[in-house]
């Protein structure tokens, strides 16, 4: 009777662990920002969210400020335009980071948040930097000094955008003090420069940490304008991120699409097949991240499905 009782024990003790499901793995992290990560017009989180998702551990917002409501605003206007839904930066940001902020990756890198500036409004730059400073734990930081290391938290933010908000943030922080933003340089689709050494001669500084290259700085012309992908086009890629790398930057490039948008807009190619090429080549050179609008498509493309 006792070695009934305890195999029966062990069999219901055990029972759980043999049906209990493995946890779903989150999906390796690519090299991939999210352009735009917000839907036009609606307060929904559902862009980011399936960003994420996807493992895109680049996200793209756009601010502007709301000067009758002193608020921080998600949306491509500078300020806010009749009849248009814009959420709040807060509103927006936190639910949909919410899980994330406690799912720290394996290697343990941050997500970049990438806050392209729309307005370079004084009043907007310091509610954003006390956004910052409200939640020490989740941004990385660097102290405003000719040594600065960076501490990584879960996210690092980059601003793009307006470089008078840039500088108006620099301005903010004292000497000593500590960033818990680093700017980017933009280099748009007409300024094409043939030795690519010239694009980042001078090492990073604590407060310089990022490079933002439009793709007609590859391909001259950029996406509408563009052939064949030939050997001499993937070599100055590859050329190009050894001196970004070297100086101690990291770059996104921005925004390669095959369907989004008109037929000849800046940032879209002539076809799907032209800029799966592109992404591909991206990776294979090393690119840290790739802007697109096509989430769901690079993520399939990159992870060879």
């Amino acid at each position: 009777m006792k070695i009934h009782t305890i195999v029966l024990t062990l069999a219901s003790a055990l029972a759980p662990l043999a049906v209990r499901a493995e946890p779903p793995k989150k999906p390796l992290p690519l090299p991939v920002s999210a352009h735009n990560c917000y839907p036009a017009n609606s307060a929904s989180t559902e862009r980011v969210v399936e960003a994420l998702a996807l493992g895109i551990d680049n996200i793209e917002i756009d601010l502007g400020w709301d000067e009758v409501h002193k608020q921080l605003i998600v949306g491509h206007d500078a300020t806010p335009q009749p009849g248009l839904t814009y959420p709040s930066l807060e509103a927006y940001l936190v639910p949909a980071f919410e899980t994330h902020w406690h799912q720290a990756r394996e290697d343990g890198a941050p997500t970049l948040l990438t806050i392209d500036w729309k307005t370079d409004n004084l009043d907007a730059v310091r509610q954003f930097q006390a956004f910052l400073d409200a939640h020490p734990d989740w941004f990385s930081t660097a102290p405003k000094a000719s040594e600065s290391p960076l501490t990584i938290r879960r996210l690092t933010v980059c601003f793009t955008g307006s470089d008078r908000a840039k500088e108006q943030y620099d301005a903010l922080i004292p000497a000593g003090g500590t960033y818990r933003a680093f700017r980017d340089t933009v280099f748009g689709g007409g300024q094409f420069k043939q030795d690519v050494a010239d694009y980042a001669p001078a090492p990073a500084t604590a407060y310089h940490r990022f490079l933002t290259f439009h793709w007609g700085n590859v391909e001259a012309g950029g996406p509408p304008l563009a052939g064949a992908w030939t050997d001499d086009d993937a070599t100055r890629l590859t050329s190009l991120m050894t001196q970004v790398h070297r100086q101690g930057f990291r770059a996104r490039f921005y925004c390669l699409n095959g369907r989004n948008g008109p037929a000849l807009s800046p940032y879209r190619f002539r076809d799907e097949d032209a800029v799966r090429i592109r992404w591909q080549a991206a990776a294979k050179a090393k690119v840290d991240w790739v802007a697109t609008d096509e989430y769901a498509e690079i993520a399939q493309t990159l992870r060879g499905r």
